[in-house]
């Protein structure tokens, strides 16, 4: 397969459309309640004209793939990559330089956290991990992990902290808030993230994201206005 003519010129007009049509879209979902009929709305969008129509559906659907493949391949795997460089290093270095302490377990639970939280796409597509692999083993450090990203590092819910003031100054009381806690849990943490990178690439190996060209195999050559610039629809709309 010759990727220098069908990866769909990066850079080609479609793009602009397809973002266009999703505006489109959303305002006529808002005007007629109704998300489902796409494909009558793109005909609506190529006012009836029904080669242009297919085309930009077309696009469409490739555009989606190109962002969950995206989110699999890159966002998933160096979020999963970044948390184990730094729980790494967090092993090798704690008990000489405490400074780094707590900077590189928040850098761990972020990064490994992100996958399982939603992600939005700009096709009106969203992502979670969750959905596809489910919960990494071990089940209590993976909620642990994802509990104090999100009531500790990304936020700061003062609950979790028990605050008790006294003249003598402030006690915080909250389990698992201090660097003891943790460094019992620093082997199990670096055994979950291994686990979900097994389970990802598993997860992605299932659907054909082995590489590009697998996954991208059913959008070959189709013969269509697909291939071409958008000529009809720049001059309905123009081109910015």
């Amino acid at each position: 397969m010759d990727y220098s003519q069908t990866q769909y010129h990066i850079n080609t007009n479609w793009r602009y459309h397809v973002l266009r049509f999703m505006g489109y879209l959303n305002e006529s979902a808002q005007k007629k309640r109704c998300l489902k009929n796409s494909s009558n709305l793109s005909l609506e969008y190529c006012h009836g004209n029904a080669d242009w129509s297919v085309a930009l559906d077309h696009w469409i659907s490739y555009m989606k793939e190109e962002e969950r493949y995206s989110f699999y391949r890159h966002s998933v795997s160096q979020s999963f990559a970044d948390a184990k460089c730094s729980l790494e290093m967090l092993i090798n270095r704690h008990n000489t330089d405490s400074a780094i302490r707590i900077p590189l377990l928040r850098d761990t639970f972020m990064c490994y956290s992100r996958p399982f939280k939603l992600s939005r796409g700009r096709l009106g597509e969203t992502y979670n991990l969750k959905k596809d692999i489910g919960i990494p083993k071990p089940k209590d450090i993976h909620d642990k992990v994802i509990a104090d990203r999100d009531q500790l590092f990304a936020h700061s819910d003062i609950s979790i902290r028990q605050p008790r003031v006294s003249k003598l100054g402030i006690c915080i009381r909250g389990t698992g808030y201090y660097w003891d806690d943790y460094v019992k849990i620093l082997p199990d943490i670096l055994g979950l993230i291994d686990y979900a990178m097994v389970l990802t690439e598993s997860y992605m190996n299932s659907q054909g994201m082995s590489d590009v060209e697998t996954y991208f195999k059913h959008f070959e050559k189709t013969g269509g206005l697909d291939e071409q610039e958008p000529i009809f629809l720049n001059k309905l709309y123009g081109y910015e």
